[in-house]
This record gives C-alpha cells, sequence and structure tokens, in this order.
C-alpha cells in the first residue's frame, strides 16, 4: 500500500472540496438521510468540555461538485455523492469514515475510507473549540462496486476484493484535531500532522 501519509491527504482534500461546493450551492446539498449507516461500532464516550461524545455523528448527503470530482477522478467515477462519518469507538477511540454512493440520496454505496484513531485525548479550549490529540494508526477500504474497485487499488496500490473491507494497520502517527460540540451537533477540523488546526470544516455532522 501507498504511503497512508497520502491518504490522510488525498481524503482531507476532498473534504476542502466538497466543503467548499457545498457552500457555494446549498441547493444541492440534501438533508441527512437515515440510510447514512456507519460502518464502525460505537462503544464509549469522550468528554469534550462539558460535553460528552458519544455515538455516531455524520453529515448530511452531500452531492454538491461530486460529479466534477468523478470526472476529474478524484473519487470513483460511479459516485453521485458523499457523506461523512464520526464514530466514538472506545473512550479515546475514533474512526472517520467518508462514504460514497451510487445515487444522490445516499442509500446504496459504492464504497468507503474510514481513517482509524486511537489514544485520543481532549486538551485546552480554544474560544469554543478544543484541541485533540490522536494517533493515527490504520485505515479501512471497502469497494462495492467494480468502479469504486479500480479506483481503490489505483490510488492506494492495494488489492481488493469487491464486497470485502481491507484492514490495514500503520506505524502509529500523530495526528491534531480540532472540536467542538453543542448538543447533538458536533464540528470538527480537518485532522493535521504538522500541528493544531485553527478553523473549523464548514460542514456539521448531526448524532444519528
Amino acid at each position: 500500500m501507498k504511503n497512508l501519509l497520502y491518504l490522510l491527504t488525498l481524503i482531507c482534500g476532498t473534504v476542502v472540496l466538497i466543503g467548499s461546493c457545498a457552500k457555494k450551492d446549498d441547493d444541492d446539498t440534501t438533508t441527512a438521510a437515515s440510510a447514512i449507516v456507519a460502518s464502525s461500532t460505537a462503544s464509549g464516550s469522550i468528554t469534550v468540555g462539558s460535553e460528552t461524545l458519544s455515538g455516531t455523528y455524520a453529515t448530511s448527503c452531500l452531492t454538491a461538485g461530486v460529479s466534477s470530482m468523478a470526472s476529474s477522478g478524484s473519487v470513483p467515477s460511479d459516485t453521485k455523492a458523499l457523506a461523512w462519518i464520526f464514530v466514538v469507538r472506545g473512550n479515546d477511540n475514533i474512526t472517520e469514515e467518508t462514504h460514497g454512493y451510487t445515487d444522490t440520496t445516499c442509500t446504496t454505496k459504492n464504497h468507503h475510507t474510514n481513517l482509524v484513531y486511537d489514544n485520543v485525548s481532549v486538551g485546552s479550549a480554544s474560544g469554543s473549540n478544543y484541541q485533540v490529540l490522536q494517533l493515527y494508526t490504520g485505515v479501512e477500504l471497502l469497494a462495492n462496486t467494480s468502479a469504486a474497485e479500480t479506483w481503490l487499488e489505483n490510488q492506494y496500490s492495494v488489492s481488493l476484493t469487491e464486497g470485502t473491507e481491507s484492514k490495514t494497520s500503520i506505524t502509529p502517527i500523530q495526528s491534531y484535531g480540532l472540536w467542538n460540540l453543542s448538543g447533538t451537533t458536533f464540528q470538527k477540523a480537518l485532522s493535521s500532522i504538522s500541528g493544531y488546526p485553527t478553523s473549523l470544516w464548514g460542514i456539521s455532522y448531526t448524532k444519528q
């Protein structure tokens, strides 16, 4: 598999692109759908200031800009929508999931790329946001279509079996985050390996 820092960079780049497109064209961004289902199992909780982060949080089903990304090869060619899911897997464990879909209602998933983090520690407040230390420890890849399988295999130099998730552990890499939790609404910055982010991603997650 290619250096998994590349995967982290590519996923963050995709998040930036779709976030920018969604801001420009809110009409193409659908509301949260019940079909958006995490592949990881939720467990435990993490304290964020006076709030408790637990369970699963998901973005809306996002379609703005996805067709252009599919045409340019930034996502599998049969992708028509994307969604991001944040799963608390334990008292210091999380998974950040990116799911792609072959329809515009986020019903039929064609792939996912999951970033696994352990030793998560919430630190000092930065205004109403909280700095987070975490170790990037692995990735989980799933292709449910031939187009997604080809794309993932080409991007990450892996051999996948359609419909079977591939899990890869890596030597832990220190990563930095920024979180904001208010009731059932969660926001986060793009994870960084060079230091704490200073601003949140513009698209929020809602507890499922």
